[in-house]
């Protein structure tokens, strides 16, 4: 058996979600893929009444790119975070800890479990204005039954708390609801 901190391949960003939920399984509202002015935050997770949002972005390599996300997540998110492969991510705070710091964004690292390396801290980008768009978008969803749609469907099976699907991929590489 493999311990808590060693490294497991992943094949698709969507194969990290599984220990991210556990991670956040006290947060009771997780949206996975929710738009956001032309882009898409692959999780967010919210408190109840939608006053604490936390944002978390995946990559399994580009994390600059993940990073850039994340630091734009958190005009609407009050804490936000990137996720990467445990390697990259120990490699990372090694390296980039100080980027981190700096722009107020967290860093977690996935395997078999999910481990917050650098806590995100609230951050002074916040904007009531575009965290009201996000939470509109939150409210309509809400009320939502979870889609059952592949890898994203086995998280859902193993969490007690409802996660709701605004979109993923599918199979065909298209945007389903």
């Amino acid at each position: 058996m493999r311990s808590e901190l060693s490294n497991k391949h992943f094949h698709r960003e969507v194969d990290m979600y599984e220990p991210l939920l556990r991670l956040f399984n006290k947060i009771e509202i997780t949206v996975a893929e929710v738009p956001f002015f032309g882009k898409y935050i692959d999780l967010l997770f919210a408190s109840q009444t939608l006053l604490s949002l936390y944002a978390v972005e995946t990559k399994l390599r580009d994390w600059r790119s993940a990073f850039k996300q994340a630091a734009l997540n958190q005009i609407a998110a009050q804490r936000s975070y990137i996720a990467v492969p445990r390697t990259l991510a120990m490699r990372l705070f090694n390296s980039e800890k100080e980027l981190f710091l700096r722009y107020d964004v967290g860093l977690i690292a996935v395997s078999e479990n999910a481990n917050i390396l650098l806590p995100a801290t609230r951050n002074g980008c916040f904007s009531l204005r575009h965290y009201r768009v996000l939470k509109h978008t939150l409210n309509k969803v809400k009320t939502q039954k979870p889609k059952r749609i592949g890898v994203v469907a086995d998280a859902i099976s193993k969490r007690k708390k409802t996660l709701v699907v605004l979109q993923t991929w599918a199979s065909e590489g298209k945007r389903t609801l």
